[in-house]
């Protein structure tokens, strides 16, 4: 009975390592599908202020969004460094 129990629990962690691989590649590809849309999102926007302001005014407004995206990233990774993780 000691060696069923053993088969038992090392087919739960063999279920467990996969099922953890598994969800690492989905966040892997998550996180290069939103690096790819931010990326995106950012030209984007510096393009949209070129057409929206004034042309003496591009400047100032393209300083104002890098400096918000660069607030939220630190943010962000603040955020995520300082999680406890079980």
């Amino acid at each position: 009975m000691d060696e069923e129990q053993k088969i038992e629990e090392v087919k739960k962690t063999e279920d467990n390592s996969f099922k953890k691989m598994i969800n690492v590649a989905v966040v892997i590809m998550l996180v290069f599908m939103i690096f790819i849309a931010l990326y995106s999102f950012f030209f984007n926007m510096q393009e949209a202020i070129s057409r929206l302001f004034e042309t003496r005014y591009v400047a100032l407004m393209n300083a104002i969004f890098d400096i918000v995206v660069i607030g939220i990233a630190v943010y962000l990774v603040k955020m995520f460094l300082t999680k406890n993780y079980p």
